[in-house]
């Protein structure tokens, strides 16, 4: 997707960052081989559920920035028509007939208002589209957190587990 231009600095989509790539290491990648010990198994559910939801969210991200890009787009062309529009009618000389002038300059008028309201819709939707992606970055890193604690908790009680039955071995 571009990037696009506010005010001299440049925003960069955020699925466009290395952040996306290290999630795709922890969330999108091939899911690992079933272990067997039973603390595996007791946070394999919670691991994935934490997974998919990591997922749904950087979906959801990439899916409102290509939708704002599409907005802006789409603005933008509306707003370079209504200025070819302008420019031709400003080529025009009307001078002499006062009846077409006065009518003109309505037609103008009527088109430096239609860019007005586009370029406010614009910053509108930089607004919404901002407001949106904290949001979801927000519910993301709630995820990532729990992700994280619940992956300390899982190498800490399997550590134990494996120390417990290293001291037990009935066997040595």
């Amino acid at each position: 997707m571009s990037t696009y231009i506010f005010q001299d600095i440049e925003v960069k989509p955020f699925y466009h960052t290395n952040f996306k790539e290290s999630l795709e290491n922890v969330f999108l990648k091939d899911k690992p081989p079933k272990e067997s010990s039973i603390v595996a198994r007791l946070f394999s559910n919670k691991t994935e559920a934490l997974k998919s939801t990591a997922k749904s969210l950087l979906e959801e991200i990439i899916l409102r920035e290509t939708l704002d890009s599409h907005i802006l787009n789409k603005i933008n062309e509306d707003v370079v028509w209504q200025k070819t529009q302008l420019d031709h009618l400003n080529t025009l000389k009307l001078d002499y007939v006062f009846d077409w002038f006065k009518e003109i300059s309505k037609i103008k008028m009527h088109l430096e208002d239609n860019i007005l309201e586009l370029e406010q819709e614009k910053r509108k939707e930089y607004l919404e589209c901002w407001r949106d992606l904290m949001e979801l970055k927000k519910y993301l890193l709630f995820t990532l957190k729990d992700f994280w604690d619940f992956a300390k908790k899982r190498t800490v009680l399997s550590s134990n587990v494996a120390e417990i039955n290293k001291n037990t071995d009935i066997f040595k």
